[in-house]
């Protein structure tokens, strides 16, 4: 069976930050224009599921607790089907405080693990109010907490087991589990949690030219993927589609926004083909199986080298947002 280790599936752009290189282009994305409908994401989840085994599931936007509604439908429809596979909940934190009794729920019934991705360590006052909140909501639930918190690489992601091509990603990519970041903090409970940490930088995925966002030029995709690729191992389910990784499926409603689609120099990356689950071929799908955990032409569009914009607040906050 064709495998993905993690299947992000998108529920729409709607952010509360506007961090700089947002790799699904919530940054310049804001209103949900481009948000898909319940349907077509169940739609996709049923496809998904039928052509790939998919080791963990993950709902990514956006700011999921701008989404309630939606990403419970979407959990509740995932543990129908699956009832036992690792979902992932990733969330920047911010809302956390103002939705204690509803992340207890989403953790005690649909057993989800919660991803606490800090994008504002700049600012002391929210960083402890967000870790007061992740502490509030794993007490409430009664998970213990982990020591050392490495140990969910471990029993979650399960780095050393999967298909032949992941075995040897991670021996081409190898992740240093135990150097643990400051105030690196997790929870869990078989196979659910929560988990903090920190993201000080994102890694650029385009750059401007007189205020154009252009692809990057090193015309590398090996060095472009394996040296500077936010998302290395994640797939990006959009419209009943799965994409390599979210910034090539959320580039085209971008270059939409910028006035930028008809920018020849994006034409390369606008040509990429998904695997599209209602009318790929059986030959395609293998072949993004085949593919998904190494470099593709595709991924020149990306620095060969690592580029890092520093999450300040002129970087993340709305406020600054020109």
């Amino acid at each position: 069976m064709r495998h993905i280790k993690i299947l992000d599936i998108f529920y729409g752009n709607k952010c509360n930050l506007t961090c700089n290189q947002c790799d699904t282009r919530s940054d310049v994305v804001r209103k949900g224009e481009y948000d898909p409908t319940i349907e077509d994401i169940k739609e996709g989840i049923i496809l998904a599921n039928k052509h790939f085994d998919v080791e963990i599931w993950s709902v990514l936007g956006g700011e999921p607790l701008l989404y309630k509604d939606t990403v419970v439908e979407i959990l509740e429809f995932l543990r129908s089907i699956e009832p036992n596979k690792i979902i992932f909940f990733p969330t920047n934190g911010l809302l956390l405080d103002k939705n204690i009794d509803f992340m207890v729920h989403l953790i005690e019934k649909y057993q989800v693990w919660v991803q606490i991705c800090n994008h504002t360590t700049f600012n002391k006052t929210i960083t402890d109010k967000i870790l007061k909140s992740a502490e509030t909501i794993a007490n409430r639930v009664g998970i213990p907490k982990l020591d050392p918190v490495y140990n969910w690489w471990y029993d979650i992601m399960k780095l050393e087991s999967g298909t032949p091509n992941w075995i040897d990603f991670v021996k081409e990519k190898p992740i240093d589990v135990t150097d643990t970041q400051p105030n690196e903090i997790g929870w869990m409970e078989n196979n659910y949690g929560i988990y903090y940490m920190e993201a000080h930088y994102f890694q650029s995925i385009h750059h401007y030219v007189n205020k154009v966002p252009k692809p990057f030029s090193d015309n590398d995709p090996k060095s472009s993927y394996w040296n500077s690729c936010p998302s290395s191992f994640c797939a990006l389910l959009y419209n009943k589609k799965i994409y390599k990784c979210a910034a090539l499926g959320t580039l085209k409603n971008f270059l939409d926004i910028q006035g930028c689609s008809d920018d020849l120099e994006w034409a390369p990356y606008l040509n990429y083909k998904p695997v599209d689950l209602e009318n790929s071929s059986q030959d395609h799908m293998q072949h993004f199986a085949d593919t998904h955990y190494c470099h593709i032409d595709e991924c020149a569009m990306c620095p060969a080298n690592p580029t890092s914009v520093q999450q300040d607040k002129i970087n993340v906050i709305p406020t600054f947002k020109k």
